[in-house]
């Protein structure tokens, strides 16, 4: 009893503890001034000046037609916002009193009470500064003034000497973007829409403590080897420690640390680690410990939970017998990579949440990705990210926020960026799943290929100069920092290799766009193959129920206004009705052309990554461009921005499954079956190939034994024991897995499109079970290919699609908050 009283005791002094120790902690609400009409506009806890005059109707959605057009003025002028906030005299008497602004975007005075406590400069940094001398009991005001990167750059633009390159600024006249910490897609990209949000995309926040404060912390992996591991822990504080502190740790113990500025730093080595992986290599093993930080006389300060895995990861760049490897070494095994590159989800940050991070890193589970590239034209993703990623054993290679322009080397631009990834390098890096920290996104390929000193007229002194802030930045400065903090590799630029010449492709990492922007045929994407390919991709249009949203169906067609101006890339279009013109032929549906879209983009990267994954051990890596959209139009995505899947995603799912049968195209039409295991147990299975013509007769099976190894590439000569090699065909293949789960794929072959049978009888049924799920029950008496089951104006997930389907009956499943009716679902196929 006396154990139970001195434990209640015990816990209510702690209690009593943790509320004095934070007496308030207020999140602000902001209104502020529309400059061209005085008017006053609420905004609430955060967002931007956009988002605000969209929600009252002053603006229209920028998403829908060409309405994009009318946000232009908003970066002609300064905007002033506003906050309230009051105190009591017992709010006054802790002992620190702070403001927490997370993210400031961009160039912004903050004002409190008449005097201006601070000048905000990038968008990534955040910001925290004590203020209690500034406070009153009562009514506190704090004053914002945010000046538009266009107006705070624009005199000494104008005045400079030389422009700096920045191809992707759509302001032709004063193209800033270089010189802007914010997130450079905002500019313009070939897949966005230009709008330069300004305001607080995250709340900000006042609140008051009387000893200190945790503010960030870092856990890093030094070192695993001989059965312990070593690893530096730290953590930074808000206040210089004045005295003693006491660290004690649930699995470390009382730590003995030592001081260095803000941070409190030590080493602890954990015994018998278990590691954390990479999914399908090992479990993701997370521990979970406790930090508890006290005075010299044992009174709370802070208490916090702390999650972390311990893995070594490396950047392996040796030269064999290909030319230079680019590998990424995951605890002493070298992974080869399969994923894609993601681009930030909302064109207004602000509008990212924790349940839209989680719906993007599960999709990306779901369709096998062990890896995913944080592209660097946008944003740092938030801790939630990261987390999601360390949970589901997906890596992360992690771009710094620069990208395809030159930026510049002053001492207060490279002041800007240090504090930023001081912020952001012991964050990310503090997750199991970063195993890569890379510089910038084409920045050294576009100055050495894309012309830039001809058409900026940089000669002499001024090439000397970007070089130098290029060598300043991104090979001193950031590889610097990344190794005060970490260990985590970091190479200074992706690609490492331009497309072009074959020589290019044995050399390091490689963004192939010779489709795209060159003029190579679409089954050069299975061709030419890069050490590590970090890019590639092709472009489609999102589906019906996506399109209807924001345009109107009368602008359904490739020439009108609207459709020209939501395509953002200079050769767009054209380029996609190239080459599914080549691929399904032509069409002047528009409908059947959004179709046969998808249908080209999922099977230019799926020449791409079949060709990539058979190419291994010489090739380590497949990223596509790209996963996710931040508004609704057409791009590079695989899943547009209201998060339905594209053709691409669906066959995205089945290239990368663990073990796989893939088809691989050097030449259209020509295929070679392979399959491919990442990492499995040894064992051995079966794989069957049933053979149909394409009007759905069975024409012959034939199996072959594969001993499969982790980490093989296995041929499947299938058509050295057929006597009569059919050119025209549907194939079914099946195989275990090293766990005797069964799996099965269906291929088509067609070098003739009469062949295609003639228009099919078909049946849908709709069934609804319970927790809204459906099953969709479709029957056919002839072949059916790349069949697209689709609601005109409800979005819905299959858990297949796009398939090729024999005579028989088929059921579809999928979830869905949307009442359909059978009236609602349709089916797109292949036809001559």
């Amino acid at each position: 009893m006396k154990h139970l009283i001195h434990s209640i005791l015990t816990l209510v002094f702690t209690l009593m503890i943790q509320s004095f120790t934070y007496s308030f902690d207020k999140t602000l609400t902001w209104s502020f001034t529309n400059p061209r009409d005085n008017s006053v506009v609420f905004l609430g806890e955060k967002g931007s000046v956009q988002e605000a005059l969209i929600r009252d109707g002053v603006l229209p959605d920028p998403f829908i037609g060409m309405n994009e057009k009318q946000f232009d003025w908003i970066e002609d002028y300064e905007w002033t916002f506003t906050s309230d906030f009051f105190l009591t005299e017992n709010d006054l008497k802790d002992h620190y009193i702070d403001i927490e602004l997370p993210n400031v975007d961009t160039y912004a005075k903050i004002y409190l009470n008449g005097s201006l406590i601070l000048t905000c400069k990038n968008a990534f940094l955040p910001y925290r500064l004590t203020i209690k001398h500034h406070l009153k009991i009562g009514k506190n005001e704090l004053k914002a003034v945010f000046t538009p990167p266009v107006l705070y750059h624009k005199d000494a633009y104008l005045k400079a000497s030389y422009k700096l390159p920045a191809p992707n600024d759509v302001n032709k006249k004063i193209a800033i973007a270089p010189y802007t910490r914010k997130p450079q897609y905002q500019f313009g990209w070939d897949w966005a829409l230009r709008m330069n949000t300004i305001g607080f995309n995250k709340p900000v926040k006042i609140i008051s403590y009387n000893e200190n404060k945790i503010i960030q912390t870092s856990i890093q992996t030094i070192s695993v080897e001989n059965n312990k591991a070593v690893i530096d822990i730290a953590i930074l504080l808000a206040q210089h420690p004045s005295e003693k502190l006491q660290w004690k740790s649930k699995l470390f113990g009382t730590i003995d640390w030592k001081k260095e500025d803000k941070w409190l730093k030590a080493t602890v080595i954990l015994n018998n680690p278990q590691l954390w992986w990479p999914i399908n290599f090992g479990e993701q093993h997370l521990y979970n410990d406790e930090w508890t930080l006290l005075s010299k006389e044992d009174k709370l300060i802070e208490t916090i939970s702390k999650g972390f895995g311990v893995r070594t990861s490396k950047l392996i760049q040796n030269t064999d017998e290909y030319g230079t490897s680019y590998e990424i070494e995951v605890n002493g095994k070298v992974i080869f990579c399969k994923g894609g590159d993601v681009i930030p989800q909302e064109i207004f940050p602000a509008k990212v949440t924790n349940e839209s991070i989680q719906k993007l890193v599960e999709q990306m589970s779901v369709a096998n990705f062990n890896m995913v590239r944080v592209w660097g034209g946008g944003y740092y993703p938030d801790e939630y990210f990261f987390e999601q990623c360390d949970k589901k054993g997906i890596m992360v290679w992690q771009d710094f926020m620069f990208a395809c322009s030159m930026y510049p080397g002053s001492d207060e631009f490279l002041d800007n960026v240090k504090q930023e990834i001081d912020y952001h390098i012991p964050r990310m890096t503090s997750h199991p799943s970063v195993v890569l920290l890379n510089g910038n996104n084409e920045v050294d390929v576009a100055w050495k290929n894309w012309g830039f000193q001809i058409q900026y007229g940089l000669v002499g002194k001024s090439v000397k100069e970007i070089e130098k802030a290029y060598d300043d930045l991104f090979k001193k400065l950031i590889p610097e920092r990344v190794l005060y903090y970490s260990n985590t590799p970091y190479i200074h630029t992706s690609p490492l290799s331009n497309w072009g010449k074959a020589e290019y492709y044995n050399h390091g990492s490689q963004h192939y766009w010779g489709v795209w922007h060159g003029k190579d045929p679409i089954e050069d994407f299975g061709k030419k193959i890069g050490r590590f390919n970090a890019e590639y991709g092709f472009q489609s249009f999102p589906e019906y129920s996506t399109l209807s949203k924001v345009i109107d169906k009368k602008d359904w067609n490739l020439d009108s206004d609207v459709m020209k101006l939501r395509q953002k890339s200079y050769v767009g279009n054209g380029m996609i009705k190239k080459q599914s013109d080549i691929l399904f032929g032509k069409t002047n549906d528009f409908d059947t052309f959004i179709y046969y879209s998808q249908l080209t983009q999922a099977k230019a990267v799926g020449i791409a990554i079949s060709g990539h994954r058979v190419d291994w051990p010489r090739c380590s890596g497949t990223l596509y461009w790209q996963v996710n959209d931040c508004w609704p139009a057409p791009t590079w995505s695989s899943v547009d921005y209201y998060n339905n899947w594209k053709a691409l995603h669906y066959e995205v799912q089945k290239d990368f499954e663990n073990i796989a049968v893939l088809a691989v195209e050097r030449e259209l039409n020509q295929k070679q079956f392979y399959l491919v295991a990442d990492a499995c147990n040894e064992y051995t299975t079966f794989v069957s190939f049933d053979f149909y013509d394409l009007k759905g007769n069975w024409l012959e099976q034939d199996s072959i034994k594969i001993n499969v190894k982790s980490q093989s590439v296995n041929s499947l000569p299938i058509f050295d024991m057929i006597q009569n090699k059919p050119t025209d065909y549907i194939v079914v293949a099946k195989w275990n897995d090293d766990k005797n789960k069964l799996h099965k794929r269906t291929f088509y072959n067609l070098t003739n499109k009469k062949l295609i049978a003639k228009e099919p009888q078909t049946k849908l049924e709709l069934q609804k079970g319970v927790n809204n799920s459906y099953e969709i029950i479709l029957t056919t008496d002839k072949p059916l290919l790349n069949c697209w089951i689709y609601s005109e104006n409800k979005s819905f997930h299959l858990n297949q699609n796009f398939e090729t389907l024999l005579p028989g009956v088929h059921r579809f499943s999928f979830n869905s908050e949307n009442d359909l009716t059978i009236d609602e679902i349709k089916i797109m196929y292949g036809r001559d």
